[in-house]
Formats: structure tokens, C-alpha cells, sequence
């Protein structure tokens, strides 16, 4: 049996389980904001972690508190998951990753701290910058910050948690270039159009489109940093400028919207279920 984690009722988690059910592999569904049973867990050959960093946005604060006892449950019996255990703290701390990837000589914005509301620490940052949370994701409480005022205003708009300020990159060429990496191939990239507040998301208003001519270093440079961060199966945002190009987020699950399989023509969840199938099947007879 296959296992999924899953927090929030997305319609992609439940798309990733009836494709990997057609495939001839049962699975089963762990909801991690409920109590989880350990035998059910234990009788999977491969768990799929599909926890969002952005959890706490809706109120899933105890999936993510949970994720260090499953993730020690499944070392101890030495079941697999996707992405490999160590992909799960990449994904939920935006300074572990970027800092990361810049030991690897990747290019990635300068990190120049964390805040939180509830701590008087300030850090010396450089204006414009961005503010966002150190977990989270789909832009929820992120801002371009320009001067000291600004900065003060949004902290008193965001919860208590922390933040992280890094260098703003000007998306010069009106795009982020998101990329969607599965084995080691680039299987999705796409230009995101930048929103009317300078952020880019599909909420916001972002529109779409196929970046097929999208350099090859770009893309080689995507694989290397998936490989460094242990993901297998997920995607990253880019900005592009006369400079070269910076690798601004990773996520280690990648979501999708119905929509969005029509819109590119491409099923994000039915190749991420030809790759866990796949594992699957090496982990059940290995």
C-alpha cells in the first residue's frame, strides 16, 4: 500500500490518489490534521508527504507540529517518503533552503535575517527588500518592503511568526519563471506574469504561459538545486534580469488547480503519480 500525507482538502491530493489507484497500486489517505493510525502507516511501502509549508495559513498549525513524529515513525521502520525526509525541512524554512543553495554556489537573494513581531531584534536590511514568512507559501503575508515605514505597517498586519527579509530582485522582464521538476527532468516551464502590488501568484491575478525556449542552463541549474535539497518530485520560482537569473523559492510539494491542467495542458498530478508509482514499485520489491 501506498501512503498519502495531506493537510487541506486540495483538490490536487485527491487527483494524486485516484491517478496512483488507476495505476493498480492502493493507497490510502492520511489526514495529519486528524489522529493517525500508526498500523494503517506502518503497512505502507512508500509514503508520499504532500504537508504544505503554507499549512498554518489555514489553520493547520498541528499538521506541521505532527510532521517530526511521522517523519521519526518512518525512519524508524525505514519507510521511504517523497520527497526523502530531509526535503520536508527545506520546505518549510525559506532561509534553511536559500542558504542552502547559496553554500552551493547557486545564485539566490541575500538573506539578511528573521523578525517576528514578538521580538525586538531588528535586522539591517537594504531597501527594497522582501518580508516574508520563513514558512509559507502562495505569497500569503509577503510584501515589498521600500522604506522603514512600510516595514512597520506590515508587521502589524501579519501574525505573530517569523519572517524573513532578503533582497528584493526587480522581475525586469514583467515574469517569474516557474519550473516544475519531476526525476530530474523539467517537466513544466512556465512564465507567471507579475500582479499589480509587483508580487507574482495565480490569486493574485498572475497570467500564464508556456516558456518552452526557457535556456538550458536555467533548467540544468533547477535539477542541481532539486538535487542538493534532496527533492525529487517539486518546483521553484526564478526571476530572470540582465544580471543572470536567481532561484527566489523551492517548494517540495508542488499543488495544481483543475484548471491548470487545462489551461497547460499538462496533468502535474498524473506525472508525479507515474513517478510515485514507480518508486513505489521499486521499494515494495527491492
Amino acid at each position: 500500500m501506498m501512503g498519502i500525507l495531506y493537510e487541506s482538502d486540495e483538490w490536487s491530493s485527491y487527483a494524486l490518489a485516484e491517478n496512483v489507484r488507476n495505476m493498480g497500486v492502493d493507497v490510502y489517505l492520511f489526514n495529519t490534521e486528524e489522529e493517525i493510525d500508526h498500523e494503517k502507516l506502518f503497512s505502507c511501502c512508500l509514503v508520499v508527504n504532500r504537508v504544505f509549508a503554507s499549512s498554518q495559513f489555514r489553520g493547520h498549525q498541528r499538521s506541521l507540529k505532527k510532521m517530526p513524529e511521522i517523519i521519526s515513525l518512518l525512519k524508524e521502520k525505514a519507510i521511504p517518503m517523497i520527497n526523502p525526509y530531509q526535503a520536508h525541512e527545506y520546505e518549510i524554512s525559506k532561509t534553511l533552503s536559500t542558504k542552502t543553495l547559496e553554500n552551493h554556489g547557486i545564485a539566490v537573494p541575500k538573506v539578511f535575517g528573521i523578525v517576528a513581531r514578538s521580538t525586538a531584534q531588528r535586522v539591517k536590511a537594504e531597501y527594497p527588500c522582501i518580508l516574508k514568512p520563513n514558512c509559507g507559501g502562495r505569497t500569503n503575508f509577503t510584501y515589498i518592503i521600500h522604506n522603514e515605514d512600510e516595514f512597520r505597517k506590515a508587521m502589524e498586519e501579519i501574525p505573530d511568526i517569523e519572517m524573513i527579509e532578503e533582497e528584493y530582485i526587480k522581475p525586469v522582464f514583467g515574469y517569474v519563471t516557474r519550473i516544475e521538476v519531476i526525476d530530474r527532468e523539467c517537466q513544466l516551464v512556465l512564465k507567471r506574469s507579475v500582479a499589480a502590488n509587483g508580487l507574482s501568484a495565480y490569486h493574485l491575478g498572475s497570467t500564464y504561459e508556456r516558456y518552452d525556449d526557457c535556456s538550458g542552463k536555467i533548467k540544468e541549474t533547477a535539477m542541481r538545486a532539486m538535487d542538493i535539497l534532496e527533492i525529487e518530485t517539486g518546483s521553484m520560482d526564478i526571476i530572470e534580469n540582465e544580471q543572470g537569473f536567481f532561484i527566489i523559492d523551492v517548494n517540495s510539494v508542488s499543488n495544481a488547480s483543475e484548471d491548470n491542467t487545462e489551461m497547460f495542458q499538462f496533468d502535474l498530478m498524473m506525472e508525479t503519480a507515474k513517478y510515485v508509482v514507480k518508486k513505489y514499485k521499486d521499494s515494495e520489491f527491492a
